[in-house]
């Protein structure tokens, strides 16, 4: 089990609804432990488990969710 940590930039995120929008899509997805949105900086803050997830996964969701995002992985 890896656990990773990305911090993913989402352009499209404007406000508290986009937040909640991503928050719920992405804990629907097996493997992912937290999400955290900061609408100010647009980023997304997930935690999720390298084994049952991907970042491409992860990012192609957000794509599906109207948020196409980039970003930057960190194992702990």
């Amino acid at each position: 089990m890896s656990k990773i940590a990305s911090t993913l930039t989402a352009p499209a995120i404007s406000c508290m609804h986009c937040a909640m929008a991503i928050t719920n899509g992405l804990k629907s997805v097996e493997g992912i432990d937290n999400v955290s949105v900061d609408v100010e900086t647009k980023k997304v803050m997930v935690d999720y488990d390298s084994d049952l997830v991907s970042e491409e996964s992860i990012k192609a969701k957000l794509s599906e969710l109207g948020y196409p995002a980039e970003g930057q992985r960190f194992a702990y």
